[in-house]
C-alpha cells in the first residue's frame, strides 16, 4: 500500500503544450508525485513506457486518433502502469467507453483544483491494494476463504443502514449456515452493539493496534458472538479512538478478517470518508439504501457520480428500497425510471415494529421471524447468495 514516503512516477503522453504546462504546474506542488517529462509521439510511446515503467500513464485523449485501441494496448502490455485519460471538457466523449477500454480513471481538462492529484493518488492506492491482495493470496492460499463482503451504505442519513446490516447478517448466517461477521463501520457514533444489546468494551481499535500482525486467535478474542450466531465487531466507544483509525491500517485489518470469515456485512452508515472508501474497496457489492422519497433519490444520484469517480462498476452497486409500501411514497417503477437502475430488494414499512425492535435491542428477524419485513430480509440474503454464486461460475 502507498505510504507517505513513497514516490510515484507519472508519464504524461500529450502533444498539447497547454496540458503539458498545466500538468507540470500541478504536479510540481504535489508531494511524492514525480512527472517524468519526455517528448512523446505515437511512434516512441511504448519504448518510453518500457524504459520508465511509470506508476501512472496520463494519456491525452487527443494523443492519436485511434485512442481506444491505444488505451487497450497500453493496459494490456503494461498492466502495472495505471492509465488515467485526460479529456477536454469541450469534447463529447462516452466516459463509460473510456473505462471499459481499460482506463483506471479519467480527469477533465482544464483541471479542477485538486482533481488531478486526487485522481492519481486514488489509482495508485487501488493498484497498491490489488498488489497486496495478490501477494496475500499467493503466500497463504490455504488460509483464505472465498469472500462475500458487503457494505450497507446510504448517502442520506436516517434511512436504516444499521437495522438493515444487522438483519441481513442474521439472514445470511441462517441461509448459509456459515460464520458471518458484522462490522460496525461507523467508527464515530456507531450503533450496532446498542441495537443488538451487546455490552462490551471490545472494538475494532483492538485489532487496528495490531494491523499487519493479526492471527485468528487474536481476532476471535476481540470479536463478540451474538445470540443469533452472528459475530460482531463493534465500533469504538471513545471518539478519540475512532479518530485514530487510518485507512492503511484498516485495510490490513479487513484483509485479515477476510481470511477468517467467509461472509462479512459492514454497516457503512451515511458519511463518506477515507475509511468508508476503504470498506467499499474491500467489498464484493455495495448495497445502497434509499427510502421512496425525492431526497433519497437525489442523494443516490449524486452518490452514483461519486462512485463513477472512484471507479466502482455499476454492477457492483445494488439498490435496497427501505420503508416501502406507504401510500404517499414514490412508486418502485418510478424510482427505477428516475435512477435508471433496478431495485435489488425492498423492505416494507412498519414504523411501530422497527421502533420496538430498536428499543428492546432485539433484531426484527428474532423478534418477528415470520413478519413481512423478516421475509424481505431472507429474500435479499437468498438473492445475494445466488448472485455471488453466479458470478463465481462466470
Amino acid at each position: 500500500m502507498a505510504t507517505n514516503t513513497q514516490s510515484f512516477s507519472i508519464l504524461l503522453a500529450s502533444r498539447n503544450q497547454s496540458i503539458i504546462e498545466a500538468t507540470r504546474a500541478t504536479l510540481d506542488e504535489a508531494e511524492n508525485l514525480n512527472l517524468v517529462e519526455r517528448e512523446l509521439t505515437p511512434g516512441n510511446l511504448f519504448s518510453v513506457i518500457e524504459e520508465i515503467q511509470p506508476d501512472v500513464v496520463l494519456l491525452d485523449f487527443n494523443f492519436q486518433q485511434t485512442i481506444f485501441n491505444l488505451i487497450d494496448k497500453i493496459v494490456t502490455e503494461y498492466p502495472k502502469s495505471a492509465l488515467v485519460a485526460v479529456i477536454s471538457n469541450r469534447e463529447e466523449v462516452d466516459l463509460d467507453l473510456v473505462i471499459l477500454s481499460g482506463a483506471r480513471a479519467f480527469v477533465q481538462y482544464p483541471y479542477q483544483p485538486g482533481k488531478l492529484v486526487v485522481t492519481i493518488r486514488r489509482v495508485v492506492e487501488l493498484r497498491e491494494r490489488n498488489h497486496i491482495g495478490a501477494v496475500g493470496v499467493a503466500d497463504d492460499k490455504s488460509e483464505i476463504k472465498s469472500k462475500n463482503t458487503f457494505i450497507v451504505f446510504s448517502p442520506k442519513g436516517g434511512v436504516g443502514t444499521t437495522t438493515i446490516a444487522i438483519n441481513l447478517a442474521i439472514s445470511l448466517q441462517k441461509q448459509l449456515d456459515e460464520d458471518v461477521l458484522l462490522i460496525d463501520g461507523k467508527h464515530l457514533l456507531g450503533h450496532v452493539a446498542l441495537y443488538m444489546n451487546l455490552r462490551t468494551a471490545n472494538s475494532i481499535t483492538d485489532l487496528i493496534a495490531h494491523a499487519g500482525m493479526l492471527d485468528q486467535r487474536l481476532i476471535r478474542q476481540v470479536i463478540i458472538e451474538h445470540k443469533s450466531g452472528v459475530h460482531v465487531l463493534p465500533s469504538p466507544n471513545l471518539i478519540g479512538a475512532a479518530q485514530g483509525i487510518k485507512p492503511e491500517s484498516l485495510f490490513k485489518v479487513i484483509q485479515s478478517l477476510q481470511k477468517v470469515y467467509p461472509n462479512i456485512i459492514i454497516d457503512g452508515g451515511n458519511h463518506i470518508d477515507e475509511n468508508t472508501v476503504t470498506y467499499m474497496d474491500s467489498s464484493s457489492k455495495i448495497l445502497i439504501v434509499l427510502n421512496p422519497d425525492l431526497a433519497s433519490m437525489r442523494d443516490v444520484r449524486q452518490f452514483m457520480e461519486i462512485a463513477k469517480s472512484l471507479s466502482y462498476p455499476e454492477e457492483e452497486i445494488l439498490l435496497i428500497l427501505n420503508m416501502a409500501g406507504r401510500r404517499a411514497d414514490v412508486k418502485l417503477r418510478e424510482i427505477e425510471g428516475i435512477l435508471k437502475m433496478e431495485i435489488f430488494g425492498k423492505i416494507p414499512a412498519d414504523d411501530e415494529l422497527a421502533l420496538s425492535s430498536l428499543n428492546e435491542g432485539v433484531p426484527i428477524l428474532l423478534k418477528k421471524p415470520h413478519h413481512a419485513i423478516s421475509k424481505a430480509y431472507k429474500q435479499i440474503a437468498k438473492d445475494l447468495v445466488n448472485l455471488m454464486q453466479d458470478s463465481r461460475v462466470e
